[in-house]
């Protein structure tokens, strides 16, 4: 028995770690940068000791990537404290940006043991890809309608001049002359 307690490691509690964020607007378009600031704050019961934090996008793919690890140098965090950090990034305008929440993960220590926490998510980017679409190829719809108006004056002209000439047509000489006989 005394050799088993010899073996034993002291209990760790698991701290409850949180992670806290916003964004500084509420609504981007693609290619515009984003300014993303976040709290990691352990919330006890024992101290903890940041690795890195990973900052995971909405359109993250292993082989497009979309995330970002932040190495926190070995932070000592007791509990009620909190350690804060800004990402500044850019939404790619090559059509794989959508909206949706901004993610984090956290590795830490608390004494030997590393721990990961799942993926928080901090806030949400809200991504609005209408403002490119609804500019594209005006210049192909005032070509269109520039057509359209020149169509309808033409058939307007050829219209007044059918209807010009039939209420004026010249009489057919052959019917007089058979009256008047």
């Amino acid at each position: 028995m005394l050799a088993m307690l010899a073996f034993t490691r002291p209990a760790e509690c698991v701290a409850t770690v949180r992670v806290y964020g916003y964004t500084d607007k509420y609504y981007y378009s693609p290619g515009e940068s984003v300014k993303f600031m976040f709290w990691v704050y352990n919330e006890g019961p024992d101290k903890i000791i940041l690795d890195n934090v990973t900052v995971q996008f909405p359109w993250y793919k292993p082989v497009w990537d979309g995330n970002i690890t932040i190495p926190a140098a070995n932070t000592v965090l007791d509990k009620g404290q909190s350690w804060n950090r800004n990402v500044t990034f850019t939404i790619p305008n090559d059509g794989r940006a959508t909206s949706g929440p901004i993610s984090v993960e956290v590795v830490y220590w608390i004494g030997g043991t590393v721990y990961k926490t799942p993926l928080q998510t901090a806030c949400s980017l809200y991504i609005n890809p209408s403002t490119e679409v609804a500019l594209k190829d005006m210049d192909k719809l005032l070509t269109l309608v520039t057509v359209q108006v020149v169509l309808v004056i033409v058939c307007t002209v050829i219209l007044a001049a059918t209807i010009f000439l039939s209420a004026r047509r010249p009489k057919l000489v052959l019917e007089e002359s058979e009256k008047t006989e």
